[in-house]
């Protein structure tokens, strides 16, 4: 019984996930600084708002339970390797795993992934009142939240153009 409760709680929250339902309150951070934020990736290297300045960057809230955003995350991996050299940063900001980074770490390496994976992000969830999962900030160089997106479109190839082209602005 406990595993279909469980089962039914999460498919409902991966339905309402793929709609790519909104917050008024997240998307009202366009235009905004980013908040302040101290992440930790799978080696240990700590990011900041403050080390990533002057860079774009893409945090892509994800889980690896939620479907929708491992579909993304071949689209992340593409634009990193294609404008990492322009100043693109791309980190994968896991959240809502029970923060267990050997979980992240391990579907990183066996995707080949090149992007930066980091975990315990719940309180920076909050702080940008991210609605759901997948759910994306794109910061400018400027430090100042540029584009949040919930959800995925509904042709999951349209993701990468239309972050292209932000990012291109952007850089």
């Amino acid at each position: 019984m406990k595993f279909r409760s469980l089962f039914l709680i999460c498919t409902a929250c991966c339905a309402a996930i793929v709609v790519g339902q909104t917050s008024s309150k997240f998307d009202t951070f366009v235009g905004k600084p980013a908040p302040a934020f101290k992440m930790t990736d799978l080696s240990g290297k700590s990011w900041t708002n403050k080390s990533l300045m002057g860079k774009v960057v893409i945090l892509d809230f994800w889980a690896t339970w939620c479907g929708p955003c491992k579909q993304a995350s071949p689209f992340m991996d593409k634009l990193y390797k294609k404008y990492k050299s322009k100043g693109l940063v791309v980190i994968g900001a896991e959240t809502l795993d029970a923060g267990d980074p050997a979980q992240a770490k391990a579907y990183a390496k066996e995707h080949g992934y090149s992007y930066v994976f980091t975990t315990k992000n719940e309180s920076l969830g909050k702080a940008l009142d991210v609605p759901g999962l997948p759910a994306f900030v794109i910061i400018g160089k400027d430090g100042k939240i540029a584009r949040t997106q919930t959800g995925l479109p509904q042709k999951i190839a349209d993701l990468y153009p239309s972050f292209e082209k932000t990012v291109k602005g952007l850089l």
